[in-house]
């Protein structure tokens, strides 16, 4: 039997940054949460249930179910949300790649978001489909909105001000929510 030799691996240090960075709206910011019914709805199709009938739609408690909320039932956004943003944001800055933005952490679930009023955005859309019917689309609109994101990062391999310049491309180029600049639209734009 071969005697095992011990080989040491140099490891490179990883230094955590956890730093707060505040993110005020410049447009008004669409929520598109997809409600437990259409989940269930969806769920249902794909174990070959069926579709579920129609039903008479109750628009104001659909957009009630489009709102995301923190615990404590107040509106929030998901870090998830942003996180994409910046990671979609990365070809938009020098030197920037998306497996280094990848490596950004957006902690926590819901973000609370503050705002200044709330309204129902009501336009019209198409189903999708063969026949892609016109349809009303509900949804709740927050304007003059801001928070605070939590973000981590290894400050060895990138620095604040990289991660604050990724989050203002972010803004910019691709929003948060619905009909946000990288979906043809200009909801959910934001700064730094």
């Amino acid at each position: 039997m071969k005697e095992q030799k011990n080989i040491n691996v140099p490891v490179s240090p990883i230094k955590v940054v956890e730093t707060n960075i505040k993110i005020k709206g410049t447009t008004p910011l669409l929520m598109e949460r997809m409600s437990e019914e259409v989940a269930d709805s969806l769920r249902n199709i794909m174990e070959g249930k069926g579709k579920d009938r129609k039903k008479v739609r109750n628009f104001e408690s659909e957009v009630e179910e489009k709102i995301h909320r923190c615990n404590n039932g107040k509106p929030g956004f998901p870090a998830s949300g942003f996180k994409k943003a910046l990671v979609s944001a990365a070809p938009y800055m020098d030197g920037m790649n998306m497996k280094l933005a990848k490596s950004i952490v957006v902690v926590g679930d819901i973000v609370p978001i503050e705002y200044k009023l709330q309204i129902i955005n009501k336009t019209m859309g198409r189903d999708s489909g063969r026949n892609r019917a016109p349809r009303p689309i509900w949804r709740p609109e927050f304007q003059e909105w801001g928070c605070d994101l939590k973000v981590r990062f290894n400050s060895t391999l990138i620095t604040t001000e990289q991660v604050v310049g990724l989050l203002r491309l972010a803004g910019f180029h691709i929003g948060v929510g619905g009909w946000t600049p990288q979906h043809n639209g200009s909801y959910g734009m934001f700064t730094v």
